[in-house]
């Protein structure tokens, strides 16, 4: 088997094993400066496969290209910006590649490049320090966002190339990986805390709205919830699926799907669900949706809310209900202890729901603030019930997710963790 691989005359293109190793792995995690080329990683993303990308943000990666992948649930990316990172490394199941090649068409077929081939049967010592310089690489960088794509597609757009990585760094703020040992480095429990929930939010997101684009492209709707919006229509049929086809445990024993295998159980479903006597919906539903609007669109509307209507806004929330099961006494009791955990602080509750909802900044942010800073983290109210309030109320930013929708996403086939 040729080790070597250089786009040389004899054709020995580096092309050939990164599209067979990727072919037959089932995760696969690149570190990649520059990346122009999206087209493997899209297609292992859709066929079920994990796929971790730590590229590079500079005057060569294609913002288009990134964000075909940044769109595919299946895809997890981290960046760095400015210098330094140069590394590039192809991780599959039992194999590597390592080298000069960037994913670009030139790294791959085009420039004459250095990359071997290691294997795990012959070097498998080699591909375990492959895996912790590319896991160090990994845990520094910061995730990709939706607003750091849009600002780095700006920079590539406002700068010229002289100097334009200094330029772009700048302008969406460096980020470097770190040149000592990562064992002397301590990552803080709170950069933990919001790199995960940045993973997390990402990966509901894009699996929510691939669901909700099928609904809307194939007009999947039920006549009852028009006024509901796309958004909470999406809500409701994920939650059908939740309680009709996963119930108990079997959400968490359904394996991940290719895309074109969720789309087909996706319509499957939907179709089912649009007969109305297959999902009896009662007006307590919709009324629920408007009494968290009726709370919490507004942030004046939040201040000038007495105890009784911020409690009716929160037992509204399905993910509320869910911390029934660190409470003793049954629904009833659920306000009671909620208020009773929370010493009865109104102003604090009022604080930290409007913070979230309407403060300024990164939503993803705010969502750590409250749920990991003591000043306004509130009992009772955790991941779930944050998401489904802020996905209620602004469901254009952020799809309302709670946790029997991310369960029944699963069962649809998405990856998706934290359930």
């Amino acid at each position: 088997m040729a080790h070597v691989f250089s786009n040389g005359p004899s054709k020995d293109f580096v092309v050939n094993p990164f599209t067979r190793l990727a072919s037959e792995a089932t995760q696969i995690a690149i570190a990649a400066p520059y990346v122009t080329e999206n087209g493997e990683l899209v297609r292992a993303a859709r066929s079920g496969k994990r796929v971790d990308l730590l590229v590079g943000l500079n005057t060569v990666t294609c913002p288009e290209a990134l964000s075909a992948a940044h769109r595919e649930p299946n895809i997890r990316i981290r960046y760095y910006a400015h210098r330094r990172f140069h590394a590039k490394i192809y991780l599959f199941d039992t194999a590597a590649l390592v080298g000069s090649s960037n994913l670009t068409e030139g790294g791959l077929q085009l420039n004459r490049e250095a990359t071997i081939i290691l294997d795990d049967s012959e070097q498998p010592e080699a591909i375990v320090e492959l895996r912790a310089v590319f896991a160090e690489l990994w845990e520094f960088a910061p995730v990709l966002t939706d607003d750091t794509l849009k600002r780095f597609t700006e920079a590539r757009k406002k700068f010229t190339p002289s100097k334009a990585d200094d330029l772009i760094a700048a302008f969406i703020g460096k980020a470097e990986p770190p040149n000592v040992n990562v064992h002397s480095q301590k990552k803080t429990g709170e950069r933990i805390f919001l790199e995960g929930l940045r993973r997390q939010v990402s990966e509901y997101r894009n699996a929510f709205n691939e669901v909700k684009k099928l609904l809307e492209d194939n007009q999947l709707y039920r006549a009852e919830l028009t006024s509901a919006g796309p958004a909470n229509q999406t809500n409701r049929f994920v939650s059908w699926v939740r309680r009709t086809h996963a119930p108990g445990d079997l959400w968490e024993s359904t394996p991940p799907r290719s895309q074109d295998d969720r789309r087909i159980e996706i319509l499957r479903l939907a179709r089912e669900w649009i007969i109305p006597q297959n999902d009896n919906l009662h007006e307590d539903y919709v009324k629920a949706l408007q009494t968290v609007k009726n709370t919490f669109y507004e942030a004046d509307a939040i201040q000038t809310a007495s105890k009784d209507d911020l409690t009716e806004g929160l037992t509204s929330l399905q993910a509320f209900h869910e911390q029934l099961r660190f409470v003793k006494g049954g629904a009833a009791n659920l306000p009671l202890v909620f208020w009773n955990e929370n010493n009865e602080d109104v102003d604090k509750v009022k604080k930290t729901l409007t913070y979230l909802v309407h403060g300024s900044g990164d939503f993803v942010e705010r969502l750590h603030d409250i749920l990991f800073g003591s000043s306004m983290k509130l009992k009772l109210f955790g991941t779930n019930c944050a998401l489904e309030l802020y996905g209620t109320i602004k469901p254009e930013e952020y799809p309302p997710v709670n946790g029997r929708i991310v369960k029944g996403l699963r069962y649809l086939g998405f990856d998706v963790r934290g359930a």
